[in-house]
């Protein structure tokens, strides 16, 4: 048998043989090889000292189920990876269907076949004409009274398997055992060593994050860094906070992605996306993960409080600007300067209701890339905004802002926007846009009141009463209103363009798209429904005032 062995060791007597082989594999469990290597190196010591053509290591899957090759010597890799891919040994085989391999590690006997052309039906048949081989030997890999594994010998002839070569196989295969037993915990010890040198940086990358106050932007930046993936924070509105690689992903993460929810106080604040499954991350991906939630939660944390501060502030200002007198402007003035506001020139002032911190916040957004930056504050339960210089610009800002906040609020807002004021005229431009949003209610969809043109009706809109405002506009031009619905007629917007026009009735005409002579029989109608005479000035500012009334609160 020894006979046999490779021409690089026959002059190397028998036992002195043994040691060294021995003496390599306990060198090779020493050493720092993975335990892919160390299976390999044992497989070509069997084959050198037992004179086999090929050897192989089996253990078992992670599930239990199976046996895989996973050390060996003599096999092409590309034939390993198709075995065990394709078709690896079944452990719950029984009958003439298992294995030879299986039966040696479930029953912790040694099995040998000496011919295999003289099994009638074995089922392995078909390998061993692949591979090559006649005759083979599988001996079970024991540690502490289990079977842990299993060693393969193969022939490519017919072989009789002695009682000296079983016994000198199954001390190899009691050395590798023990071999295998070590590299395993020798591995587990390298991969527990890396796990907390990955914790250890984690930990460190993402608290230096924090400390430099790099904000929620940082983390995700931090967390796609560790993982290799990308990241997405959101608030609890669906609203980005950070992106990290995400929009970039495109429709790669839209499908399959884990989500975190970031708390503050018992209550979900944030989410991160990270565009991975579950079983694509890792243990410590996991607590990456939920690490980086909690250094977004202080994150949140510092952002809401400076925010609320600030808040605060603003808040304090617009309520000093919009209950001052002349005199005591300057200082205000001056106050707003010294926080990043230079209130000097002209400014449009835009009121929003209803309104709340979740309106603030979401309008904040909306102004982040405004310059120069409005002043927007709540204030007795509206959302108001000093806008330096906007004029007739203020109007569509106020439109798009309205939008976005109606997405975000889910519910209808009213706006109104005022003409240019000074400073000093702040207060009573916040009395004409606060009386206009009382006139105009609830109006059951999303409202922008243009107050640009509106001159001496301010006076009216400045009434503390908007019931008894709505009682004017009724008294006035409830018979009209009521001659408009049921005859499908248009008496109040003729008048409205009548003197948006200057009473220029053949320019009001051309506006409307109609003859003179048309125009002239309405105007005629209104007077006889509101009995006033267009000639005279008082009627005519009264009708004025009505119609300013009527079309703030929707009367007709």
């Amino acid at each position: 048998m020894l006979v046999a062995m490779s021409d690089d060791t026959s002059g190397v007597p028998p036992l002195e043989r043994w040691l060294v082989a021995l003496a390599e594999i306990g060198e090779a469990v020493g050493g720092d090889e993975p335990v892919a290597d160390v299976l390999a190196r044992v497989a070509r010591t069997a084959c050198t000292l037992l004179g086999y053509d090929f050897c192989a290591v089996f253990l078992p899957t992670d599930d239990g189920r199976t046996l895989a090759i996973q050390g060996s010597y003599g096999l092409s890799a590309d034939y390993v990876a198709q075995v065990n891919a394709d078709r690896p040994i079944l452990l719950d085989m029984r009958g003439e269907r298992e294995a030879p391999t299986s039966l040696a590690f479930r029953s912790g006997d040694v099995v040998t076949l000496e011919d295999i052309a003289l099994v009638p039906d074995f089922t392995w048949g078909g390998v061993a004409q692949e591979q090559g081989y006649r005759s083979l030997i599988s001996v079970p890999l024991r540690r502490g009274g289990s079977v842990v594994g299993a060693l393969n010998g193969y022939r490519t002839t017919p072989h009789r398997f002695d009682r000296a070569e079983v016994t000198l196989v199954t001390t190899l295969a009691t050395q590798v055992a023990i071999a295998l037993g070590t590299a395993q915990l020798r591995a587990q010890e390298q991969a527990t060593i890396r796990e907390l040198r990955r914790a250890e940086e984690v930990h460190t990358l993402l608290t230096a994050t924090a400390l430099r106050g790099e904000g929620v932007t940082g983390v995700a930046t931090a967390l796609a860094e560790l993982l290799g993936r990308a990241v997405l924070i959101e608030d609890v509105y669906d609203e980005p906070l950070a992106d990290a690689g995400w929009q970039d992903a495109g429709d790669e993460v839209s499908d399959a992605h884990v989500v975190a929810e970031v708390l503050l106080d018992g209550q979900a604040v944030a989410r991160i996306h990270v565009a991975a499954t579950d079983s694509e991350l890792s243990g410590l991906d996991v607590r990456a993960v939920e690490h980086a939630t909690v250094v977004t939660a202080l994150e949140l944390l510092r952002a809401r409080t400076a925010a609320e501060v600030e808040q605060r502030i603003r808040g304090s200002l617009v309520a000093d600007l919009l209950g001052s007198d002349d005199a005591g402007m300057p200082a205000l003035l001056d106050r707003a300067r010294r926080l990043g506001w230079d209130l000097s020139g002209v400014q449009t002032l835009i009121a929003v209701r209803p309104a709340a911190e979740r309106t603030l916040a979401a309008a904040d957004r909306f102004l982040s890339g405004v310059s120069p930056r409005p002043l927007a504050a709540l204030h007795r339960g509206d959302l108001v905004l000093v806008w330096p210089a906007a004029g007739r610009s203020a109007v569509d800002i106020a439109g798009r802002l309205v939008d976005m906040l109606s997405t975000t609020a889910a519910g209808h807002l009213t706006a109104a926007v005022s003409r240019q004021v000074a400073a000093r005229e702040l207060p009573g431009a916040f009395r004409t846009v606060r009386g206009a949003l009382d006139l105009a209610g609830d109006t059951g969809t999303s409202t922008v009141i243009d107050l640009h043109d509106i001159t001496i009706d301010h006076l009216l809109l400045q009434l503390d009463d908007p019931g008894r405002l709505r009682e004017f506009a009724s008294s006035v031009l409830g018979r009209a209103v009521d001659y408009d619905r049921t005859r499908s007629t248009e008496l109040l917007h003729t008048a409205r363009v009548l003197l948006d026009h200057g009473l220029d009735r053949r320019a009001a005409a051309a506006a409307l798209h109609l003859h003179p002579n048309t125009v002239a029989q309405r105007v005629r109608r209104l007077e006889e429904l509101t009995e006033l005479d267009l000639a005279r000035p008082g009627d005519l500012l009264q009708l004025t005032a009505a119609l300013t009334v009527a079309r703030i609160a929707a009367v007709q």
